[in-house]
């Protein structure tokens, strides 16, 4: 029960629907779906599509008002999603390039809201 809320917030989330298959078989750690439906109340359905799209899709840079949301729900969110994804394996091959967009967009967010 609680794996299929994980993956239906993490869908809901991602709006990707080529991702439901892998992400069904995906087995949470301990404490992992708590964690993560958390981390999901903080991120809105459009920013996730929209950081997604950044890192996984080669999108353009995440906009300056879902950076916000991003920086508020923390970088420990942020690399639970990611991590999430990876776990596709449509999308392991490359996780080097994806990992570093994601700390990519992470500073350029974290950048935007200090300010800097």
């Amino acid at each position: 029960m609680a794996k299929s809320t994980i993956v239906s917030s993490v869908l809901l989330l991602l709006c990707v629907v080529v991702l439901k298959p892998a992400l069904a078989a995906v087995e949470p750690a301990p404490g992992y779906d708590v964690s993560l439906e958390a981390c999901i109340k903080k991120m809105t359905q459009p920013c996730g599509l929209e950081l997604f799209h950044n890192i996984f899709h080669d999108g353009p840079d995440v906009s300056d008002s879902c950076c916000g949301i991003l920086v508020q729900m923390g970088d420990p969110c942020h690399s639970e999603f990611v991590d999430v994804v990876l776990s596709n394996d449509n999308f392991y091959a490359r996780t080097a390039d994806y990992l570093k967009r994601s700390i990519n967009a992470w500073k350029r967010c974290k950048s935007i809201v200090n300010g800097h």
